[in-house]
């Protein structure tokens, strides 16, 4: 999948995009265009599912 199927399948942008898989959207712009990485793939496949993501635990 590419940055822009992935921008496609859920109607957002890449600060959108980051927003829900709860990082930051630098690491949106920083993956190749041509490639995402697998594992965000499965986390966009799983949103566009109407799935909730899984997010990092944060310890305080």
């Amino acid at each position: 999948m590419t940055k822009q199927e992935a921008f496609k399948l859920l109607g957002v942008n890449g600060v959108e995009l980051a927003r829900l898989l709860d990082i930051d959207p630098a690491a949106i712009y920083q993956w190749p265009k041509n490639k995402i990485p697998l594992a965000r793939e499965y986390q966009i496949r799983d949103i566009a599912n109407g799935k909730e993501p899984i997010k990092k635990i944060r310890v305080a």
